[in-house]
């Protein structure tokens, strides 16, 4: 079950990192990325939508790795 919490947590960064590249790539905006709290950063709908679903697919690693430690542990 770990390699399945690994690649869940992997796959989402690289989903959330995927969606910052190409807000990157767009406005030539590096600072926005990296001052993110500031709310500088305007996405467009695909990135907001990619950003979002790299969430959700760190949230449910974070959660399998809690069931894993707490339950199965």
């Amino acid at each position: 079950m770990g390699w399945v919490e690994n690649g869940m947590l992997l796959l989402g960064l690289m989903v959330v990192c995927l969606s910052y590249l190409h807000y990157v790539r767009r406005t030539h905006d590096l600072r926005g990325v990296l001052l993110f709290w500031q709310r500088r950063m305007a996405l467009t709908p695909g990135e907001f939508k990619l950003q979002r679903a790299g969430i959700v697919v760190l949230f449910v690693g974070i959660l399998i790795r809690y069931l894993n430690l707490t339950l199965w542990g």
